[in-house]
């Protein structure tokens, strides 16, 4: 009852008990390290969208001195950090096999932070965003629309961060255009006739476009032929 006044009430406020980071010592394998101490709860712990902005805004404000604090710490190790598959992949080798104590919170965040800030930095347009589908605050790396890394998760997860470096510096942006029209090539081989506006339409705003794109316009008129006019093909 407590949290769901606390959630309905003070949806602004952290709910009593929920993981936080907080200062804490760090470990002797940690030489140097100060862990985060911004009083929050984890990313993965919000619990709606006002809170999720808060924690994204905070997290994001205080990446430029994390990412410090983390590249510092692999350099104390001699662990490489730069844009190379391999460097990550023993980055995090490293951090999996650490037993988790009270810095990996922590630790986790400095290094998605490190991992998605050598992705922005490579790749020209990335940049970080907030994940507007959910209400988590994990910052996503993105590039145009199109989310090429979600490296604190990856980090969390113990994913290969080898991998998760490679594919965000070589994914492409996403076509919605392209992708509209390769579904609408499809459709057509399935219809002998011309496609009605109201599924048009869908199609449209299932792939996050407000009107017609030329290539597709084309290929709408010549199935129509005279009898119907493709331009009122509109997302609803």
């Amino acid at each position: 009852m407590r949290e769901l006044l606390w959630s309905t009430f003070l949806p602004w406020a952290r709910i009593p008990g929920t993981p936080s980071y907080r200062a804490v010592e760090a470990p002797a394998d940690l030489p140097g390290y100060q862990p985060y101490a911004g009083d929050h709860e984890l990313p993965g712990a919000t619990i709606d969208d006002t809170r999720s902005r808060r924690v994204y805004a905070r997290i994001l404000a205080a990446e430029p001195e994390r990412v410090a604090e983390a590249a510092a710490l692999l350099d104390r190790l001699g662990i490489g950090h730069d844009a190379d598959a391999e460097a990550w992949h023993a980055v995090g080798a490293w951090f999996a096999a650490r037993e988790p104590d009270a810095a990996t919170p922590s630790l986790a965040l400095d290094l998605g932070l490190l991992l998605g800030r050598r992705i922005v930095d490579a790749r020209e347009g990335a940049r970080w965003d907030a994940d507007a589908d959910s209400v988590q605050a994990y910052p996503q790396v993105v590039l145009g629309a199109t989310v090429i890394a979600l490296p604190l998760q990856a980090v969390e997860g113990h994913a290969d961060l080898g991998e998760v470096l490679t594919t965000g510096l070589e994914a492409t942006e996403h076509d919605a255009a392209a992708e509209f029209t390769a579904w609408l090539d499809e459709a057509l081989a399935e219809h002998d006739g011309p496609l009605d506006d109201d599924e048009i339409a869908w199609m449209l705003s299932e792939c996050g476009l407000e009107e017609l794109p030329e290539a597709a316009r084309e290929k709408l008129a010549v199935r129509a032929g005279a009898g119907t006019d493709p331009s009122s093909g509109t997302a609803s």
